[in-house]
């Protein structure tokens, strides 16, 4: 039977209706679309609770050979710090310390502190914080380390020769991060205030979408806006189960390396510090079991990187352990080590993480040189252009981490990260644009508050507006003029010659994820409520113990 073209007409409209239909109901059903992280589905439930601390066997085979999270509830209110760390407290004693700092919900944002950007004193942060968009992410002062207690079960053993480095964190309450995943194992204690949990397993991270740029195989962020999770564009996520944990004061979290989690925090004065340990495959406890471990001060233990307080930091450096391996296994895949195997196990950082083929930026592959080149200064001792594996298995454990910090060296450790962030041709544009503004409004005499409010409008700090204006004005002299900036221009330059690698903000698969919408570190709704309004969560107050929903159709992770 012949289909008249009004019937066929009619069956083209019906389609397009029923594929429009479709597609609206797709875009306003999917569960979670467009909310904030672990509304996508039900979470699994509650990490496992311990009243007591685990014997370190137990930890070990139960929980971080496998990599499963742990909290411990309670037992940081032993520690010193609990009762001691009041902001007056650390005003008296502390207060010229120098601690790092970050915007409130990461990334890539550094606030202005006094010291500079990323650069504050303990003393200035204390008289501030409560009112502005800044938290302390620091590595924690040594001084500071005989009043925060290593846990029994990492105080015997390998885990005893394992304890990398000690981190603090303090805030007003309000910072969030991104959904991420760290490279070592941390024991985090919370002293003041409470924090929400969102955890998800390493073996899920498939169905995860990860920045791609300048990630090491452990490291790195999510793409996902975690206020506002897009799943059209990463439909996949919705298959991924999760797990939950809060923390009130005096708790400790165990989070295993690699581990995906988003953190929210809470209170009024939120404290916490993190003690980092290898990410270890396997563990001699023999000595665990000839006598039963206590606490001790962390400035008893034999932990690896140190901060005085007023130098540059070694926060995030490579674990000096592992490194030796790398280098080693190196070693014996090639008979020696090279610049040429150096480079290849540069390149193969970028390359680790999922088997991604990902290329370094020109500027790193710039940086990665010069690593290279101050490696083999420190291996080479006998300038012969090869290292033996002889000298490798020889080498300290205060010779690897001079090498950490050579491959690690994080600018924004130091108070010079301002000169590595900022390319000398951006700031040539400043200074002109100060001569042309001295020269239409002010008869050509340039003023300190003229070079500082264009650096500002950089991103700068004042503290390195007044420097420049240090380096332009040699002669001390009452009035700068345009000529004085243009005779001193490429003394001031030349400052900003060191660089730093590309950040992850600068990759092109995340400028794309900034289409999405605001990321957190974007929005103006920072407050001190939980977003997550669905976790099976309840915060009373700082002190007071969450209130967990009845989850009995979930097993505890």
């Amino acid at each position: 039977m012949e289909i008249s073209f009004y019937q066929s007409f009619v069956q083209v409209i019906c389609i397009l209706v029923q594929l429009l239909s479709s597609q609206a109901f797709t875009s306003q059903d999917i569960v979670g679309h467009r909310e904030e992280l672990g509304k996508h589905r039900p979470p699994e439930g509650h990490i496992n609770i311990f009243d007591e601390l685990p014997n370190s066997h137990v930890f070990w085979d139960d929980y971080a050979s496998k990599r499963k999270p742990a909290l411990f509830r309670g037992v940081a209110k032993q520690f010193p710090a609990f009762r001691l760390w009041t902001d007056e407290y650390m005003l008296e004693n502390y207060g010229d310390f120098k601690v790092k700092i970050e915007g409130k919900t990461e990334k890539d944002h550094y606030p202005e502190g006094e010291l500079g950007l990323a650069q504050d004193t303990l003393r200035h942060f204390l008289s501030t914080y409560q009112t502005r968009n800044a938290y302390i992410v620091s590595q924690l002062p040594d001084p500071l380390a005989s009043d925060i207690l290593v846990l029994p079960f990492l105080n015997c053993g390998t885990f005893r020769e394992r304890i990398l480095e000690a981190n603090l964190w303090w805030s007003s309450g309000g910072t969030r991060s991104l959904l991420h995943r760290d490279a070592d194992n941390a024991i985090n204690c919370l002293l003041n205030g409470t924090k929400d949990w969102v955890l998800i397993d390493p073996s899920y991270e498939d169905l995860i979408p990860i920045a791609k740029e300048n990630v090491d195989a452990y490291g790195g962020f999510s793409l996902l806006n975690p206020d506002s999770v897009n799943l059209e564009r990463f439909p996949s996520f919705q298959q991924v189960p999760w797990w939950y944990a809060n923390m009130s004061a005096g708790d400790c979290l165990f989070l295993p390396y690699g581990y995906w989690h988003q953190v929210r925090s809470h209170g009024s004065k939120n404290v916490a510090v993190s003690v980092l340990f290898s990410r270890l495959q396997e563990v001699d406890l023999k000595e665990c079991d000839e006598a039963e471990p206590e606490f001790i001060a962390l400035s008893e233990s034999q932990m690896v990187f140190h901060y005085d307080g007023f130098g540059d930091q070694t926060m995030g450096n490579t674990d000096p352990f592992e490194l030796k391996d790398m280098l080693l296994e190196v070693c014996q895949e090639n008979g020696a080590v090279r610049q040429l195997e150096l480079h290849q196990m540069m390149l193969a950082g970028y390359n680790e993480l999922d088997g991604l083929d990902i290329q370094p930026a020109d500027r790193d592959v710039e940086i990665n040189e010069e690593i290279i080149e101050q490696l083999m200064a420190v291996l080479d001792q006998s300038n012969s252009g090869e290292v033996s594996c002889d000298v490798i298995k020889s080498l300290t454990l205060d010779t690897l981490t001079v090498l950490a910090d050579v491959i690690d060296h994080d600018p924004a450790n130091t108070e010079s990260y301002e000169y590595a962030r900022y390319d000398a041709s951006d700031i040539k544009e400043v200074l002109l644009k100060v001569v042309e503004e001295a020269e239409r409004i002010n008869d050509g005499i340039v003023t300190s508050q003229m070079l500082i409010h264009h650096y500002q409008s950089l991103g700068g700090s004042t503290r390195v507006a007044m420097e420049m204006f240090t380096l332009l004005n040699p002669y001390n002299k009452e009035e700068l003029m345009q000529h004085d900036i243009l005779d001193n221009l490429e003394t001031v330059l030349t400052k900003f010659e060191k660089k730093m690698k590309e950040s992850i903000s600068q990759g092109q698969e995340w400028q794309e994820a900034l289409k999405e919408g605001p990321l957190p570190w974007q929005s103006k709704d920072i407050t001190d409520e939980p977003k997550i309004k669905d976790l099976p969560i309840t915060h009373q107050n700082e002190e007071s113990h969450v209130i967990v929903n009845d989850q009995s159709d979930h097993d505890e992770l």
